[in-house]
């Protein structure tokens, strides 16, 4: 004979009758399910409900985790967060990787801002609860110092990374036109300045050997072919839903496989997106780093149209984001993860200009998505500590960070704000003209064979650009220090000065003496060649299989532009020294200095082409190191800017993203709303998971809804789990489930799986309700309480177990035959909350309890502050608690889109 039970364990059976008995009588359609196979949830409960003696005690309910409206339901998971055993929880079957999530964000989704403050609220509440010595340590030295040793340390990691990237990139550069005779070890630059006249010791190749040009185009060509080996040898094949998002740079295979190229292009949009809360697994990885780090020295020594400021950006956030891995508070919280990355983001682009200050703006204007103070703090400490890493290394052997370095000794004249003008017209101009060639390019690669001949298209790009670069002096020579020498005024020659001392005879185009038309011609003819070179092969290269950036090449563009301009107007002023337009010159003297025009285009083209305005003009500031001319740069920086948005309201950045597919969401464009509600917007059609009909809850049916989800490319949403009458009992993202379903690898595929077990529930509550802090008991629960307690007596002489009970529910449904047969009896093991390892059918503890839920009658406005502040992924909308759609970051992005492009 079975001893009686418990008193409480009585009280919590029959208060669990109770919740089975309104479950049973609830019935209504669902998935258009007939309602004759829809059968209401039989239960089946085998031992005590008394926790063993070796299980651990229900967990005290926290007082911030209580609230009036939800008393019977407690806030589960910002309980589970708290709990060691779900942070140690391991992922299907492999070690627990301490991550502290239930799942792993999948690739290609994007992370939940509000679960992982939730989650960084439950750490710091444990490590307040820390007494005694270690606690104040824990709380007042060790958990603050963290975030500071990690920018301290990546900011040093960036500054020798940049100075061994310039150095080697300079040295296999060099062996593209010789080689030094002192030395060999030794770059151009550095063996001319040992020479003690003009580059005695550098060697040029000999032409009666090979041809130079032949040579010349030989090793730039080899450059390019290892890296883009490397490229493409790296590619990561990923597996998308039909227009689904992978990298800016990737190959089509089939529908849903595409091949990402993570170590090509500027890495700078994938950066941009992965701070925005965008998941890429690998792109900021090891092997990635090593990739872009070795073709990034092939492809600037290679000579084609490239730049190092974007893959610079990939590479130091590739730092920071490894670099997270020493501390855990970083590594198991993607949101505070992100702080890092956008800290070593500030210091990649002050390695790559040396440029600090600059290099914090552009990451707060351009890369960064969350930019508070403490982040804006860590990432000016980042890039300072990496420019004087970088300083300290001494790459060129200069000594000096800042790279182009000018000393102009004349102040600027009101007539020439015209010409500044006319060139930031001209730098809006290209860099409208520049994002729509280079956007039909990529679409060309992307959506034709083109893509799938990576290999001979980058080949076919370099031998073009070498051959049409080599008989022009100003393409032959670097972007660097073409970018440098159109900076410079024209001193008295010092063969000590790399641009001087051999340029290819640069000097002697730029410094023009006389004052008649014919003597500029030469100058401007050779300026004219370099500025369609440039122009036309940096929108075909920029997106092909290699390490690329665009920042050098727009600036090269732009310089040369206004190198055109100020030599035009210098032979004005010569030309018309007595007249009244020019009647501030000095009549035999020069009045304008041309690398003045050139600073001002480089920045014109630059702002064209991303639309960044102040970080531009800082880093222009601490290239040149001079502050005199700053506002000449602002006049053409913010006429490129109005001029380029006019035409092209976005950046190439943010086109690169868009044509990568990633769910981007901008919060600064401000949109005119053709929709007022969120009825208008919220999607109907999702598929739901009633709690009340167990035989549409089997495994194998919620692994096909997994499925249809996904194919729709939205693997980062979730189902809402509502009632047989339509009420919202929660929410259940895609990827828990998806961990859950896992967890049931050895149940049978027809087992049943269930999302509100009042065990989380009424359990919780009946073991010990005094325990819990501020207790309030409701009067109708303490009525029910009491006459369940009134019939524990009688019910426990009535039956021996719970079965008879669960058959007598079955029974007053009329399908005890159907339920029997159809559904397979619910795994209800004892286990205490959140020990529930051996119960894992169980998918109530992954159900968000508190979805956030708006109103259909919520203005659209409030959805997109929502969306955009709370960093969420979707929105329930429900209708006095009846769920009525949800509204996904996708479909609101796309909502966005549309009234771009119909110019709201």
């Amino acid at each position: 004979m079975d001893s009686p039970k418990p008193k409480a364990a009585t009280s919590t059976a029959n208060l669990r009758r109770s919740v089975g008995i309104i479950h049973a009588e609830t019935s209504s359609s669902h998935d258009n399910t007939p309602d004759s196979t829809r059968l209401p949830r039989t239960r089946s409960q085998h031992g005590s409900d008394r926790p063993s003696d070796n299980q651990v005690p229900f967990p005290k309910l926290h007082a911030e985790d209580e609230a009036l409206t939800t008393w019977l339901i407690p806030r589960v998971r910002s309980m589970l967060y708290d709990s060691e055993a779900m942070v140690n929880t391991a992922h299907r079957g492999r070690k627990p990787k301490g991550k502290g999530n239930r799942a792993w964000y999948s690739s290609y989704t994007t992370i939940d801002w509000l679960h992982d403050d939730i989650r960084e609220q439950a750490r710091l509440r444990a490590l307040r609860a820390a007494a005694g010595t270690k606690g104040w340590w824990l709380n007042h030295i060790w958990d603050p110092i963290q975030g500071w040793v990690l920018v301290v340390l990546v900011g040093i990691l960036c500054g020798l990374f940049a100075g061994f990237i310039s150095e080697w990139s300079e040295f296999l550069a060099g062996w593209k036109t010789g080689y030094c005779r002192a030395d060999w070890r030794l770059s151009k630059t550095m063996c001319c300045r040992e020479s003690a006249v003009s580059c005695e010791y550098w060697h040029t190749w000999e032409p009666h050997v090979l041809p130079r040009v032949f040579i010349y185009i030989c090793f730039g060509t080899f450059y390019t072919l290892v890296a883009a080996v490397m490229v493409v040898k790296s590619a990561t094949r990923v597996t998308v839903a039909n227009h689904g998002a992978s990298s800016s740079v990737e190959t089509k295979v089939s529908p849903t496989v595409k091949l990402a190229y993570y170590g090509a292009g500027s890495g700078l949009p994938e950066v941009k997106s992965i701070l925005a809360g965008f998941v890429i697994h690998g792109f900021l990885g090891v092997r990635i780093l090593f990739v872009k780090t070795f073709g990034l020295i092939l492809c600037c020594a290679s000579g084609i149209i490239t730049g190092k400021e974007g893959p610079m950006v990939q590479i130091a956030a590739s730092l920071g984001n490894i670099s997270t891995r020493i501390f855990d508070k970083y590594y198991k919280n993607e949101a505070k993860k992100r702080e890092i990355i956008s800290a070593a983001a500030a210091a990649g682009v002050s390695v790559a200009f040396g440029a600090p200050i600059g290099g914090v703006l552009f990451s707060l204007e351009e890369v960064s998505y969350f930019f508070p103070n403490k982040t804006m703090l860590r990432s000016l400490a980042c890039a300072l500590v990496a420019a004087i890493v970088l300083k300290a290394y001494d790459p060129f052997g200069t000594g000096k960070l800042v790279l182009f370095q000018t000393t102009y000794d004349m102040d600027y004249h009101w007539f020439e704000m015209l010409a500044f003008v006319i060139i930031g017209v001209f730098g809006g101009l290209y860099g409208a003209l520049f994002c729509r060639v280079n956007m039909a390019v990529n679409r060309l690669r992307k959506n034709t064979r083109l893509g799938r001949y990576s290999i001979i298209e980058v080949i076919a790009i370099t031998m073009l650009t070498l051959y049409c670069s080599f008989g022009n002096p100003f393409t032959r020579i670097g972007l660097g220090e073409l970018v440098g020498s159109l900076f410079q005024e024209c001193p008295a020659k010092d063969p000590r000065r790399p641009y001087a001392s051999d340029n290819d005879g640069i000097e002697e185009f730029l410094c023009v003496s006389g004052s008649q038309l014919s003597d500029y011609l030469p100058l401007i003819s050779l300026l004219t060649f370099a500025l369609l070179n440039r122009a036309f092969f940096a929108a075909v290269t920029f997106g092909i299989k290699v390490p690329s950036g665009l920042v050098l090449p727009s600036m090269s563009v732009g310089a040369i532009f206004g190198r055109i301009v100020g030599s035009y107007m210098e032979y004005l002023t010569r030309a018309n020294a007595g007249s009244s337009v020019f009647a501030q010159c000095p009549a035999d003297s020069r009045c304008v200095i041309p690398g003045i025009y050139a600073l001002v285009g480089a920045g014109a083209t630059l702002t064209g082409t991303t639309h960044t305005t102040i970080a531009v003009v800082a880093i222009l500031m601490e290239l040149t190191g001079n502050l005199i001319y700053t506002l000449p740069v602002l006049v053409g920086v913010m006429t490129a800017r109005w001029v380029s948005e006019y035409f092209t309201p976005s950046g190439i950045y943010e086109l690169l993203i868009e044509h990568a597919g990633h769910p981007y969401f901008d919060t600064k464009t401000q949109y005119i709303h053709t929709r007022r509600t969120a009825a208008e917007l919220m999607q109907t059609d999702l598929e739901t998971i009633c709690v009340d009909f167990e035989n549409e809850n089997t495994l194998v049916l919620l692994s096909a809804r997994l499925s249809r989800i996904a194919e729709r490319g939205l693997s980062d949403g979730g189902f809402p789990v509502v009632s047989a009458r339509g009420h919202l009992q929660g929410w259940i993202a895609c990827t828990e489930l998806d961990f859950a379903i896992s967890r049931c690898h050895s149940l049978n595929p027809t087992t049943v799986c269930f999302f509100n077990n009042p065990l989380w529930q009424a359990d919780y509550i009946a073991h010990n309700p005094a325990s819990i802090p501020h207790y309030r008991m409701p009067i109708a629960y303490a009525k029910a309480r009491r006459n369940i307690q009134k019939r524990d007596n009688a019910a426990v002489e009535a039956s021996a177990d719970d079965s008879q009970d669960h058959a007598t529910i079955s029974n007053s449904s009329g399908n005890t035959q159907a339920a029997n047969k159809m559904s397979p009896q619910l795994m209800h093991n004892n286990v205490t909350i959140p020990y529930f390892q051996d119960r894992p059918n169980d998918f109530t503890p992954f159900v968000d309890q508190t979805p956030l839920t708006i109103s259909p009658n919520t203005p659209i406005e409030l959805v997109a502050s929502l969306l955009g502040r709370l960093g969420i992924s979707c929105i329930c909308v429900a209708d006095k608690g009846i769920y009525c759609g949800v509204i996904f970051k996708k479909a609101y992005i796309g909502y966005a889109k549309e009234l771009e492009e119909a110019g709201y």
